[in-house]
């Protein structure tokens, strides 16, 4: 049998009414893999000038980030798409020729980075940038979403970057949750940064990513870094066991295991479900967009109450809860400022930020990498 690049520990507890599975798995330190990477780039007319410059650096960055055995496919699309050369000086030739033009085929250009990954012994990654909205082709959110799941039930997984304010943040979220990726968001001047952040996680895996199954819940994770620690909380219903599927150059690993019994409250335990629970309000919270200045006092407090619950915690000092803590309070300070005085477009921007860093609050690595920035 191959070698697990998995280790997993289960707590169950019963929160707010809720019978809870908390899934952590940690992965090996093993050899790294080389990996396929499918950029595919927003080149419509919205990104032109300055936009579009950023995101042929951020191509560049790329390319030069890379191990030597990977391998990296450019896509550009507007309302049509176009592949670009699979060698490093092809692809630089692709990227100087790049103009803005047209209109917003992001399915078709997703799509297309997609089917170019056809190693099914390498982990795979696709990396879709966009600064807009989704006009030409198949546009349907839900569909989209659904789209993304399936590339990650064969073994590729979609991760997001919105570029800008115009871009939608439910949609790109949603297919970087159900691809098993993690969505970034980057105001102009900050392209680079966020994907030289998550380029850390993705040049060299030791897996091919993981699926776990509890009823019918499914959730796809893509590959793990050397050491990463991600955490999953799934809702029970029912005793049937989970299902792991590791997904190894050499095949799947599946494995079944018995759901634990629920742990005393107050129990060790206990804590740390309870914890992911005040975790995965935090990401709500952070996500939520108030529309004027008595929402936003309301949402302050909010996330005022839930800091104090998290410093006040037995687990404080657990990674992730220290992350939120501090993403917390730098909400709270927009808030107050958005209270005193009211602007739709900081709204907008914090409640981008929120939701791309929920999207990566159960890595423990990614959420320490990449913190939280204020907006304002």
């Amino acid at each position: 049998m191959e070698p697990k690049t998995l280790e997993l520990k289960l707590s169950r507890a019963l929160v707010a009414g809720h019978d809870l599975l908390r899934v952590e798995l940690q992965a090996v330190r093993g050899a790294p893999l080389a990996p396929e990477v499918a950029l595919v780039l927003d080149r419509s007319g919205s990104m032109a000038g300055g936009k579009l410059a950023e995101a042929k650096a951020a191509a560049r960055l790329l390319l030069s980030a890379l191990p030597e055995t990977g391998r990296l496919a450019l896509v550009a699309y507007d309302h049509e798409v176009e592949v670009g050369g699979f060698s490093r000086e092809e692809a630089l030739g692709f990227l100087e020729g790049l103009e803005a033009r047209g209109n917003t085929a992001l399915h078709a250009g997703w799509k297309m980075g997609t089917e170019l990954l056809r190693n099914p012994s390498r982990p795979r990654f696709v990396l879709l940038l966009t600064d807009g909205l989704a006009n030409v082709g198949l546009t349907d959110p839900e569909a989209l979403v659904q789209e993304a799941a399936k590339a990650a039930e064969a073994g590729v997984y979609t991760f997001t970057l919105g570029f800008g304010e115009g871009y939608d943040r439910e949609l790109l979220a949603g297919m970087a949750l159900a691809g098993g990726g993690t969505h970034l968001y980057a105001a102009q001047g900050e392209l680079q940064e966020a994907l030289e952040g998550e380029l850390a996680f993705l040049r060299g895996p030791v897996n091919l990513g993981a699926r776990l199954a509890l009823g019918e819940q499914v959730r796809h994770l893509a590959p793990f870094a050397p050491g990463e620690r991600r955490v999953v909380l799934l809702r029970v219903e029912g005793e049937m066991p989970l299902e792991v599927e590791e997904r190894t150059p050499h095949g799947k690993v599946s494995r079944l295991f018995p759901l634990p019994p629920r742990a005393p409250k107050g129990s060790p335990d206990w804590h740390l479900v309870e914890l992911e629970e005040l975790l995965a309000a935090g990401a709500r919270l952070l996500a939520a967009e108030p529309q004027d200045k008595e929402e936003a006092k309301a949402l302050r407090q909010q996330a005022l109450d839930l800091k104090e619950l998290l410093e006040g915690h037995p687990l404080a000092q657990n990674p992730r809860a220290q992350g939120l803590v501090e993403a917390l309070e730098a909400f709270a300070g927009t808030l107050a400022q958005l209270a005193r005085r009211f602007d739709i477009h900081l709204s907008d921007r914090a409640a981008r930020e929120g939701r791309a860093y929920a999207t990566r609050l159960f890595s423990e690595e990614r959420t320490l990498a990449q913190r939280y920035r204020k907006r304002s």
